[in-house]
């Protein structure tokens, strides 16, 4: 393929199934905090690609109350024939030269979706790049060139309607997202919504003004949680320009020489330095932890996100506690306070037992 993929690109989601796994709901429209799915999924979308839309089957006034100035299209074939007859329609009806389609149920997709699929087709002068997150692919996050079209059309009218294997079939590309295995997370059925948090790994930040002690009794409270078998991980917040890596050493020269990002590897750990051109979201990172390998990741800073929180104050603070909010789950001080789940901010035991029922 001789053109390159600086053309018109269009995104879909794709919501018109049946739902069936959800007692046949519009699953797109379920509330999950607070907001819809396919509103989460806008908020992630909209900065990769300015024209979206859905595609659906049913529901079509309910939809266009909740998102008037989205365009949207119904399947072409009769009967609910799956994602690829949503994507042959799209490819039918929007007149872009390539589409990017990600499913309706999964609110954490990553904000550079776009761009390492389009990386992947350019590399591999392939028609369709499609997600991998490692251990399993994920066709239904593809981007796809128009000329896909006919074959694709063919294929749906012998009958066939698996997804991956047509595109196995064509000239197309598996793209690693490994490291961000948790951003494909779903949610297929109402337990789902109910089970999941704002982010794939439980979260919890941990507040206060300078002179708190938040490092010190996290200090304390990590090696007490994993005794409960609790495995925990830590994102801090810096406002100072931090580099982990020693100046004058191999990995320093060559990482300011321009390989970005670096990787340095021993035995006992591994880091990966990544230079950004801005502060990167706080919904990245949260995305390279595991959930199969992590319980519980501590936040120190990030105060301005909407994360579940402990609010820690002393008495010889100059500052006021902050007015409670929705997101303070507890408040830890070393004088009394009225305030439901009020903490001792000195007793360890009592915080430890705190957030081990909280996550449980």
């Amino acid at each position: 393929m001789s053109k390159t993929i600086e053309e018109r690109i269009s995104a879909v989601i794709l919501a018109g199934g049946l739902a069936r796994r959800m007692n046949g709901v519009e699953k797109g429209l379920q509330l999950f905090d607070g907001k819809t799915l396919i509103s989460h999924i806008l908020t992630r979308l909209s900065p990769q690609v300015s024209d979206i839309w859905l595609n659906i089957n049913r529901s079509i006034e309910q939809y266009q109350q909740h998102y008037p100035n989205i365009p949207y299209y119904q399947d072409s074939l009769p009967n609910f024939q799956g994602p690829l007859s949503g994507m042959l329609s799209g490819l039918e009806q929007i007149n872009s030269d390539y589409l990017l389609f990600v499913p309706c149920d999964t609110p954490f997709i990553p904000t550079n979706l776009l761009q390492k699929l389009r990386t992947a087709l350019r590399i591999n002068q392939a028609q369709i790049a499609y997600v991998h997150d490692g251990e399993r692919p994920h066709p239904t996050f593809a981007l796809v060139h128009r000329l896909a079209k006919e074959e694709l059309s063919r294929y749906l009218a012998s009958g066939e309607r698996r997804l991956l294997w047509f595109f196995q079939s064509q000239k197309s590309v598996a793209v690693d997202f490994s490291e961000q295995k948790s951003a494909f997370t779903n949610v297929n059925t109402l337990e789902d919504l109910n089970r999941v948090s704002q982010f794939p790994v439980k979260t919890l930040a941990i507040t206060g003004y300078s002179g708190t002690g938040k490092t010190t009794l996290l200090e304390k409270l990590i090696p007490k949680l994993i005794a409960c078998g609790i495995r925990v991980g830590l994102i801090k917040h810096s406002h100072h320009n931090v580099d982990v890596d020693k100046k004058g050493k191999d990995s320093h020269r060559l990482r300011e020489a321009g390989a970005n990002p670096t990787m340095i590897v021993c035995d006992e750990r591994w880091a990966l330095m990544t230079e950004t051109k801005q502060a990167v979201e706080f919904s990245q990172l949260i995305a390279k932890f595991n959930p199969q390998e992590i319980d519980l990741v501590f936040v120190e800073g990030f105060k301005h996100e909407t994360l579940p929180k402990i609010q820690l104050h002393r008495k010889e603070i100059e500052k006021p506690l902050p007015e409670l909010d929705k997101w303070t789950i507890a408040t830890a001080t070393d004088y009394f306070l009225e305030r439901e789940n009020l903490l001792d901010i000195n007793d360890v035991e009592q915080i430890t037992e705190f957030i081990r029922e909280w996550i449980s």
